[in-house]
């Protein structure tokens, strides 16, 4: 089970704020993979109309600031996830080689980014699906489009934040039969400061998944983009330690017994 640090647009525009919460996220925490949104051509992922549009345009780093912040979590031997929001954010970001690269659950239906990362995806990289908010058809459609055999199915929406009532773990596991030949993660959007927010994430968890994925923050409590439900780092290695007892009593899945339950059926009833 892999765990995900999801940064997003938590830097606001900020890239000396950016730069350290990448730094403390690869040298002090245990995540396995360190996520980055890039987004470089704003005009084609939003239209100019949208309330958010003025002050994200605003917050865009240029492909220098975006390579210095990819070197960083290269050089600390972390995988990294790429989050793309343009076909010119896809070009820059697949022609750095990243472990996965992601595709949000709103361009689920651009077929011309679609097409592009059909064309220059390369053998070694994963397609994340983000799938929040999107009906069977429309992930069906991008699957078969897509016809990628290294392709991850990524649960959760921040609707900031995401109440527990609306995550229907029940929904998710009908989805994950139907897709049943594919990994699959969730991305917890609990409140951060819930009681229940890390209980809410281990049980999304168990469900059946491969990949975690949690907002992470340096300034924990302080009101910036995604702090609803960005966990700290202390927290976030918290999280970590109880994904690997999970993991443990998830096994191996094989039908045969293990020693414990051998030793069982000698001594116990049998």
């Amino acid at each position: 089970m892999k765990l995900i640090a999801e940064t997003a647009w938590h830097h606001e525009g900020d890239f000396l704020f950016m730069k350290k919460l990448i730094s403390e996220i690869a040298t002090k925490t245990n995540a396995d993979i360190i996520k980055m949104h890039v987004t470089l051509n704003l005009d084609e992922y939003m239209d100019p109309r949208h309330e958010a549009y003025d002050q994200l345009k605003k917050w865009i780093f240029n492909i220098d600031q975006w390579g210095e912040l990819i070197d960083i979590v290269k050089k600390s031997g972390k995988k990294i996830m790429l989050l793309v929001n343009d076909s010119n954010a896809l070009e820059f970001c697949l022609s750095k080689n990243p472990d996965y690269v992601e595709i949000h659950s709103v361009c689920l239906n651009d077929i011309f980014l679609l097409k592009k990362l059909k064309s220059n995806i390369k053998k070694g990289t994963k397609i994340v699906l983000g799938i929040g908010g999107t009906s069977i058809y429309e992930i069906e459609h991008s699957i078969n489009f897509l016809k990628y055999p290294d392709v991850v199915i990524m649960f959760g929406f921040q609707n900031y934040p995401t109440s527990y009532e609306n995550v229907n773990l029940n929904k998710i596991r009908k989805i994950m039969k139907l897709f049943d030949k594919f990994e699959f993660g969730y991305a917890d959007h609990t409140p951060w400061n819930s009681e229940h927010n890390e209980l809410i994430t281990l049980l999304g968890a168990a469900s059946g998944m491969k990949y975690i994925e949690k907002h992470v923050s340096t300034n924990y409590g302080e009101e910036r983009v995604d702090w609803s439900a960005a966990i700290s780092l202390e927290m976030f290695n918290n999280l970590y330690q109880k994904l690997k007892i999970l993991e443990k009593l998830n096994g191996n899945g094989s039908l045969s017994m293990n020693s414990a339950e051998k030793s069982y059926s000698l001594f116990g009833p049998m």
